[in-house]
C-alpha cells in the first residue's frame, strides 16, 4: 500500500498557465479486496489512465480545478483491523482540514464545519448505502489471506453488509447532508460473476427529497465502474458529462441560497428513517411562537412545552419543527436534558464553541460554564432556538430532578422547546403548550410499514396493519418496533396475520426489547421507560403507584371519578376493598383520589379527559400493568378482587341514582375488561374462591338488563364453569347459573341450545327438588317460552297448561304467579291463531290483576297492553287503540314519559294506529319512540334498533321506500354487528330489506335476499317452523312479481301443505296461504280453479275472524276482482261495494286499502259501460302508491305471523 494520506494529483495552479483552482476534487477509494500496492491510483485507472487526472479537469472548463486522492488500508482481512471505517472518515477531514486550511464551527464535528458547508456535489461509484452484498466476496477473499495468521475481527466488511447496523447508521446520517449539496449515485448494472450485483439500485439510493439526488446505470460490473480508458468511451461520457452538469447545478444553488444555520451539538439530532409527519403537532408550535404576548408577558423568553408518555415521538416533533423552520434562527441548540450531568455536558460543548467571544477559563465548572453561555445569549441580539430534549424530572421531589429554570436563556429573542415525559412541560410553556398522544390511524399505518419495508399492495395488508397499529395503541415507539421485528421476521413479514397472536403471547418479551437506532432514538425498551416512570411515580406518592396497578383491572379509557363511589354515603367511614388496594387505613375521600391521579398525569402514565372528570391509560401502559403482576399470583388475585367490589358496589347502587342508559353503559366496558382479568386468573385448577362468583353473576345480571346479551353469556358461561368445577354439577347454585345462562341464550337467538340446557335444568330440579317445588315449575316455564319461540306452539302450549295447572293447585288461583302462568298460555294461544279464546283468557288475566293488584299496577297494565294487542290481531282496531290509549296515559302518569315501559306502550300504540292506516300519525309516534329510546338505551340497544325498524316498515308503508330502505341497511348493519348473523332478528331485518327492495322494484336482489332468509332459517330453525314457513312465502312472492308462475304455484302448494300439516286447516296463517295461492292462480288465468279457493277463504275468514275483520274484507275484494276477470261484472260490482261500505265504515274515507276498493269499483263500472257511476281516474291502481297499496292490503291481511 502506498502511504495513507490526501495525495494531490492534479492543481491547476502547477498548470500551464497557472490558474487558481475554484473546485477541489476528493477521490476516495474502496475496499481492497486483493490487499495490492497504490489501490488508491488502481482503482480509478484503466489502461495507464487515470480519468480523474487525464479526463475530469478538462471536462469542468472554465472551471479549475484540484484533484486529490485519499489512500486508506481499506482491506478486509489483514492490516486495517484496528481502524474502523468511521476512523477512516475522520482522518480524511482532518487531511482536507490541514490541505484547505480552514477552521469554523462544525455541523457535524467543531473541526470540520466548514468542509461540510463548503461541499456541493457528492459523486458515488457502486457505493453501498444501505450495505451491499460483500458477504460472499469478502469472506471467501478473507478466509484465504488469513489462514495461519493471528489477527484481530475485521470490521469493515461487517460495516458493509445490507442493513448492518453501522451500514443503516450511515445511511441515516447521509440523509442529513445540507440542502444545498447534491448527489449522484452511479450503480451497476452488470453482475460480478456468479456472486452477482453486489450493490443494486436499492443500496446504491439516499431517498433525498425533491431534485437533490440522482441514480444512474452504468453497464459495468463492480470492479470496473469507476475505470475508463478514453473519454469518448459511452460510459465515460456519460459520468464526464453528467458531473459536469451537477457542479454547475449545485454552484448556482449555492449561490442563491441562505446561509447554513448552525446546530449545537448534533450527535442527539439525528431523525429516524422512518420519522412520520405529524404537521399538526409541529405547527402547534409554530403558532406559539407566533403568537402575540399579552401586555404583562411582553418580554419574556416563548417556550413550548411537548409533554406525553414515552415513546410518543415528541423529540422527532421537535427535530421536525428544528427541520422545517431552521432558517428563521441563527443557531439551534440541542441539549439532553435527561440529568443535569447531561446538560452540563452540552453547556460545555456549546462553551468551547463560542470560546472565541467569551472570557476563556482555565478550568471550566459547571457553574461558570453556565454563567458564561447565558451571559452570551443575553448580550446576543440574534434569533435563536434551543431544544431541552427528554426533560423528563421537573418535579422537585425527582431523583433526577433537573430545574432548567437554572439553564434556560434570557433572551426575548430565544425559543425553547422542552420535550418531556412529565406534564410540568405545560406548565413551563408560555402558552398552552402541546401534549403528544398516539398517532392517528393513518399515520400508525405508514410508519409500520416504512419500518417493516412492505408495501400495502393489498387490501388484506392494509387490514391486517390496522388491527396490529390498533392493538398497539397507535403509540409511535411501539408501532415502529413491531414494524422492525416484522422486516427482520421472514415469516411474519410474509403473513401479517400471525404478529398479533405472536404479540398478545409474548407482550413482555417484545416490548422489553431495546429498539433498533435506526428506528428509534431512545436507548431503552418501550418497558423500561414505564418502568422509569413508574418508579418515579411510587416514590412520589405510593397510592398513586398502587392505584395505577388496580386500574389494569378495569378498563383503559374513560376512568370516571364516579366509579369510585365517593359521592355515595359521605359521612361513611368504611374502607372499601379498593381503598385497601391503594395502601389506605382510612377512608379514601376525592381530594386523595384526584391527587393520585394527578401524579399519574404528570408522569405521562395516564390522561386526563378534556372537558370531563374521567381519565384515560394508553392501551399498552395499560397491559404493561398487568404483565409486570402476572409472576405474583396472590397480588393479582388480590387486585381483581378489590377492582371487582368497586364495579359491584357501582352497579348494585345504580338503580339507586336512577342512572340513565348512557351512564349505565357507561361502566359496561370496565365491567368486561374485569371479566377478561377473570378469567386469566381463576384457569388455574385449584382456584376456589366461590364467593367471589357473586360479583360475576352480577355483571351478568346488568349486561342482561342493558341489552348486552354477548357480555350476558360470557359472564354467566364463566359462572357456571367455575360453579360446575368447584361446587358440582348438582348444587342449587350451579343449577340457577345454568338457568341464567340459557335465559341468556334465548335472548341471543341460539334457541336450540337454550331449549337443552333448560331441559337439563328441569330434569336436575325434578330429581333432587321434586315436580311441585317453585323453582321446578319456573324452570318447565322457561322451557315452555323457549320452545314457542321455536315455533313448537303445541309442545309449548300443552307444557304451559301444566304449569297453570300446578300454580293454581299449589298457589291457588289469587297468587301473581299463577296469573302469570294465565298470561303467558294466552299469548301462546293467540300465537297459535286461537284468537278468541286467547282474548278470553287475557279478559280474566286482567279482570284478576284489576281486583288484586289494582287497576294501576304495572303487572294489570301490562295485561291490558296484552289484551289490546290481541284484540289488533282480531281485527278489532278501534277497541284495541282505545285500550292502547289507555294504557300509554297510565304508564305516562305513573312511570313517567321517559320509562321503557311508558315507551314500549307508544310504540303498540303506533303499530294500532298503523295497522288502522293512520300512516302519517303513526310514522310521528314511531319517530319519537326512536328518539326516546336512542337518548335512554344508547343506539345499539336491540330495543332501539327494533324502534328503527318500527319506523322503517311504516316508512314504507307511506311509500317512502328510499328512506325506509336507508334505514332497513343501518339495521341489518347492527343487528349483523351486534347480535351476529344468525340471529332470529338479523334474519328478520334481511327478511324486511327484502320486501322494500321487492317493492323498490329491485327484484333480482329482492330475490337473492329472501332465498338467504329461507336457508337460514330452514337451517336453524328447520322446514316447518312458522317462520320458514313464512320466508319460503314471501320468496314466492317475489318469483311471482318477477313472473315465473308457475315455480311460485308449486312453492305456494307446498306452502300450504305444510301449514295445513302443522298448523291445522282453520289457523289464520293457513287461510293466508290458501289466499295467496289463489291470486297466483288467477295470475296463471286459472280463473275457476283461483275463484274457488277465493269463495272459500271468504267462508273461513267469515266463520273464524268475523265479517268485519280487514282479513275477511280483504278476501272479499280479492274474489269480487277475479269474478270480475271471469266476466261477472255484476256480481263482482255488488260484492265490490260491500267491501268499499265496510272499508269506510271501519277504516275510514283515507285508508290505502279503502282507496284501493275505490279504484277497483271505479275499474268494474267503467267495464260495465257505467261511466257516469265509475269513480277516481282510470289508472288509479297503477300510480306510482301501487306497491305500497299493495304492501298495506297484505298487511292488513296478515294476523299474528307475515305470510
Amino acid at each position: 500500500m502506498a502511504q495513507a494520506g490526501l495525495h494531490v494529483i492534479y492543481d491547476s495552479a502547477s498548470s500551464d498557465p497557472p490558474c487558481e483552482a475554484e473546485l477541489d476534487i476528493v477521490a476516495v477509494h474502496g475496499l481492497n479486496f486483493k490487499n495490492s500496492n497504490n489501490h488508491a491510483r488502481k482503482t480509478w485507472t484503466m489502461n495507464d489512465k487515470l480519468w480523474l487526472k487525464d479526463f475530469l479537469p478538462v471536462a469542468l472548463l472554465p472551471k479549475h480545478a484540484r484533484v486529490m486522492l485519499f489512500e486508506y488500508n481499506s482491506s478486509p482481512a489483514i492490516g486495517a483491523t484496528a481502524i474502523k471505517l468511521s476512523g477512516h472518515a475522520n482522518n480524511l477531514l482532518q487531511w482536507l482540514k490541514l490541505k484547505r486550511k480552514t477552521l469554523v464551527a462544525a455541523t457535524l464535528d467543531v473541526t470540520y464545519k466548514s468542509m461540510v458547508e463548503a461541499a456541493c456535489l457528492l459523486v458515488f461509484f457502486a457505493t453501498p448505502h444501505q450495505g451491499g452484498n460483500y458477504a460472499n466476496l469478502g469472506n471467501i477473499v478473507a478466509k484465504i489471506v488469513r489462514t495461519g495468521m493471528s489477527k484481530p475481527k475485521n470490521d469493515l466488511l461487517e460495516a458493509l453488509k445490507a442493513n448492518s447496523d453501522q451500514a443503516m447508521q450511515r445511511f441515516e446520517q447521509a440523509r442529513h447532508l445540507p440542502e444545498r449539496c447534491l448527489v449522484v449515485n452511479f450503480y451497476e448494472g452488470d453482475p460480478y460473476g456468479k456472486i452477482g450485483l453486489i450493490v443494486d439500485k436499492k443500496s446504491a439510493t439516499l431517498n433525498l427529497p425533491g431534485t437533490r439526488e440522482k441514480q444512474i446505470a452504468i453497464h459495468a460490473d463492480h470492479s470496473t465502474i469507476c475505470k475508463f480508458d478514453s473519454p469518448d468511451s459511452l460510459a465515460c461520457e456519460l459520468v464526464l458529462g453528467t458531473i459536469a452538469d451537477e457542479v454547475e447545478r449545485a454552484l448556482a444553488m449555492s449561490r442563491s441560497a441562505t446561509p447554513l444555520v448552525p446546530s449545537y451539538p448534533l450527535s442527539s439530532m439525528t431523525p429516524v428513517k422512518t420519522f412520520v409527519q405529524r404537521p399538526l403537532l409541529r405547527d402547534s408550535i409554530r403558532n406559539q411562537f407566533t403568537k402575540p404576548l399579552e401586555a404583562d408577558k411582553q418580554g419574556e423568553v416563548r417556550t413550548v412545552g411537548v409533554w406525553g408518555m414515552g415513546g410518543a415521538g415528541k423529540s422527532q416533533i421537535a427535530l421536525s419543527y428544528v427541520q422545517r423552520y431552521r432558517t428563521e434562527y441563527n443557531a439551534t441548540f440541542w441539549i439532553q436534558a435527561d440529568h443535569t450531568a447531561s446538560v452540563d455536558r452540552d453547556f460545555l460543548a456549546i462553551y468551547r464553541l463560542l470560546v472565541d467571544t467569551t472570557q476563556p477559563l482555565s478550568d471550566p465548572k459547571p457553574e461558570d460554564v453556565k454563567r458564561e453561555v447565558l451571559g452570551w445569549f443575553a448580550r446576543a441580539s440574534e434569533k435563536y432556538l434551543v431544544i431541552f430534549d427528554g426533560a423528563d424530572s421537573l418535579h422537585q421531589t425527582d431523583e433526577d430532578f433537573v430545574d432548567l429554570s437554572q439553564y434556560c436563556p434570557g433572551s426575548s429573542n430565544t425559543h425553547i422547546i422542552i420535550t418531556s415525559r412529565s406534564s410540568i412541560a405545560k406548565s413551563r410553556s408560555t402558552f398552552e403548550g402541546v401534549s403528544v398522544e398516539e398517532l392517528e390511524e393513518a399515520q400508525s399505518v405508514e410508519l409500520f410499514l416504512a419500518c417493516a419495508e412492505i408495501q400495502p399492495e393489498r387490501e388484506d395488508v392494509l387490514a391486517e396493519t390496522k388491527l396490529i397499529v390498533h392493538e398497539l395503541g397507535y403509540l409511535a415507539l411501539a408501532v415502529s418496533m413491531a414494524g422492525r421485528y416484522v422486516s427482520q421476521t421472514p415469516r411474519l413479514s410474509s403473513n401479517l396475520s400471525a404478529y398479533l397472536d405472536e404479540f398478545r403471547s409474548r407482550r413482555r418479551d417484545l416490548l422489553s426489547e431495546i429498539p433498533d437506532k435506526l428506528v428509534a432514538r431512545y436507548h431503552h425498551s418501550v418497558m423500561t421507560v414505564w418502568e422509569t416512570s413508574y418508579d418515579a411515580v411510587s416514590k412520589q406518592l405510593p397510592e398513586a403507584g398502587r392505584l395505577m396497578t388496580l386500574l389494569c383491572f378495569i378498563h383503559y379509557d374513560d376512568i370516571f371519578l364516579e366509579l369510585f363511589g365517593l359521592d355515595r354515603d359521605p359521612g361513611s367511614t368504611a374502607v372499601a376493598p379498593w381503598m385497601s388496594a391503594l395502601g389506605c387505613q382510612t377512608r379514601v375521600d376525592v381530594h386523595q383520589l384526584e391527587k393520585c391521579f394527578w401524579v399519574l398525569e404528570k408522569y405521562s402514565l395516564c390522561q386526563r379527559k378534556k372537558m370531563k372528570t374521567s381519565y384515560s391509560i394508553h392501551r399498552l401502559v395499560h397491559a404493561w400493568g398487568y404483565d409486570r403482576l402476572k409472576s405474583d399470583k396472590d397480588e393479582v388475585e388480590r387486585l381483581w378482587y378489590a377492582a371487582s367490589q368497586l364495579l359491584d358496589d357501582y352497579i348494585k347502587t345504580s338503580s339507586d341514582r336512577q342512572d340513565g342508559p348512557v351512564t349505565k353503559l357507561r361502566v359496561v366496558p370496565h365491567l368486561t375488561d374485569n371479566i377478561h382479568s377473570f378469567k386469566n386468573i381463576s384457569r388455574i385448577n385449584d382456584w376456589n374462591k366461590v364467593d367471589w362468583l357473586e360479583a360475576v353473576e352480577r355483571f351478568g345480571f346488568f349486561f342482561a338488563k342493558v341489552g348486552r346479551w354477548n357480555d350476558a353469556a360470557i359472564s354467566r358461561r364463566e359462572v357456571l364453569k367455575k360453579r360446575q368445577r368447584i361446587l358440582g354439577d348438582e348444587h342449587p347454585d350451579t343449577i340457577s347459573a345454568m338457568n341464567n345462562l340459557a335465559t341468556t341464550l334465548s335472548d341471543q337467538g341460539k334457541l336450540d341450545e337454550a331449549a337443552l340446557m333448560q331441559k337439563e335444568v328441569l330434569k336436575k330440579r325434578q330429581r333432587i327438588l321434586r315436580d311441585e317445588h317453585p323453582d321446578t315449575i319456573s324452570a318447565m316455564n322457561n322451557l315452555a317460552n323457549t320452545l314457542g319461540d321455536q315455533g313448537k306452539l303445541d309442545e309449548a302450549a300443552s307444557m304451559m297448561k301444566e304449569v297453570l295447572k300446578k300454580r293454581q293447585r299449589i298457589l291457588g288461583d289469587k297468587h301473581p304467579d299463577m296469573i302469570s302462568a294465565m298470561n303467558n298460555l294466552a299469548t301462546t294461544l293467540s300465537d297459535q291463531g286461537k284468537l278468541d279464546e286467547a282474548a278470553s283468557m287475557m279478559k280474566e288475566v286482567l279482570e284478576k290483576r284489576q281486583r288484586i293488584l289494582g287497576d294501576e299496577h304495572p303487572a294489570t297494565i301490562s295485561a291490558m297492553s296484552n289484551l289490546a294487542t290481541t284484540l289488533s290481531d282480531q281485527g278489532k282496531l278501534d277497541e284495541a287503540a282505545s285500550m292502547k290509549k289507555e294504557v300509554l296515559e297510565k304508564r305516562q302518569w305513573i312511570l313517567g314519559d321517559e320509562h321503557p315501559d311508558t315507551i314500549s306502550a307508544m310504540n303498540n300504540l303506533a303499530n294500532t294506529l298503523g295497522d288502522q292506516g293512520k300512516l302519517d300519525e303513526a310514522a310521528s309516534m314511531k319517530k319519537e319512540v326512536l328518539e326516546k329510546r336512542q337518548w335512554i338505551l344508547g343506539d345499539e340497544h336491540p330495543d332501539t334498533i327494533s324502534a328503527m325498524n318500527n319506523l322503517a316498515n311504516t316508512l314504507g308503508d307511506q311509500g317512502k321506500l328510499d328512506e325506509a330502505a336507508s334505514m332497513m341497511k343501518e339495521v341489518l348493519e347492527k343487528r349483523q354487528r351486534i347480535l351476529g348473523d344468525e340471529h332470529p332478528a338479523t334474519i328478520t331485518a334481511i327478511s324486511n330489506l327484502a320486501t322494500t327492495l321487492s317493492d323498490q322494484g329491485k327484484l333480482d336482489e329482492a330475490a337473492l335476499m329472501k332465498k338467504e332468509v329461507l336457508e337460514k332459517r330452514q337451517r336453524i330453525l328447520g322446514d316447518e317452523h312458522p317462520d320458514t314457513i313464512s320466508a319460503m312465502n314471501n320468496l314466492i312472492n317475489t318469483l311471482g312479481d318477477q313472473g315465473k308462475l308457475d315455480e311460485a304455484v308449486s312453492i305456494k302448494r307446498e306452502v300450504l301443505k305444510k301449514m295445513q300439516r302443522i298448523l291445522g286447516d282453520e289457523h289464520p296463517a293457513t287461510i293466508s296461504a290458501m289466499n295467496n295461492l289463489a291470486n297466483t292462480l288467477g295470475d296463471q288465468g286459472k280463473l275457476d280453479e283461483a275463484a274457488s279457493m277465493m269463495k272459500e277463504v271468504l267462508k273461513k275468514r267469515q266463520r273464524i275472524l268475523g265479517d268485519e275483520h280487514p282479513a275477511t274484507i280483504s278476501a272479499m275484494n280479492n274474489l269480487a276482482t277475479t269474478l270480475s276477470d271471469q266476466g261477472k261484472l255484476d256480481e263482482a260490482a255488488s260484492m265490490m261495494k260491500e267491501v268499499l261500505e265496510k272499508r269506510q265504515r271501519i277504516l275510514g274515507d283515507e285508508h290505502p286499502a279503502t282507496i284501493t276498493a275505490m279504484s277497483n269499483l271505479a275499474a268494474m263500472l267503467r267495464d260495465q259501460g257505467k261511466v257516469d257511476e265509475a269513480i277516481g281516474p282510470p289508472d288509479v291502481s297503477t300510480t306510482k302508491k301501487q306497491p305500497f297499496l299493495k304492501r298495506v292490503t297484505g298487511k292488513l291481511q296478515k294476523v299474528r305471523n307475515s305470510c
